[in-house]
């Protein structure tokens, strides 16, 4: 898997050299790529995304965010599976820590995403 690489600050990266991730780094960029996608933000394809207003935020309801989470990880490409998930709610400054181990056809890796409401 080739993967567009992203910077410290979420933009693509051009340099030569340095502009794709491979293999492992590429499905760990996807993965957390996926999770930053809002639903109806990608202009071609609509309701590809992760729900966090409509179902998440709205709801609040943390299992079923978890599942969703968990949902939009294993449906990356070449992941194989979610071995284990933990999270960290902080309702103060409204940040959801995600914390997973995630198996690939390349092997395993870990993920960490913080998501916050003012990026939800």
């Amino acid at each position: 898997m080739r993967y567009r690489a992203l910077d410290e600050n979420g933009d693509m990266v051009m340099r030569n050299g340095q502009a794709y991730k491979q293999d492992i780094e590429a499905v760990q960029q996807a993965c957390a790529t996926r999770l930053r996608l809002l639903i109806y933000e990608w202009w071609e394809e609509i309701k590809d995304g992760v729900p966090y207003w409509q179902q998440i935020i709205a709801k609040r309801d943390i299992e079923e965010a978890l599942r969703l989470i968990r949902k939009r990880i294993a449906g990356t490409s070449e992941v194989i599976s979610v071995l284990d998930m933990d999270h960290e709610w902080d309702n103060e400054t409204r940040e959801l820590k995600i914390r997973a181990a995630v198996q690939s056809t390349y092997g395993p890796f870990e993920l960490e995403e913080v998501l916050r409401a003012e990026e939800a």
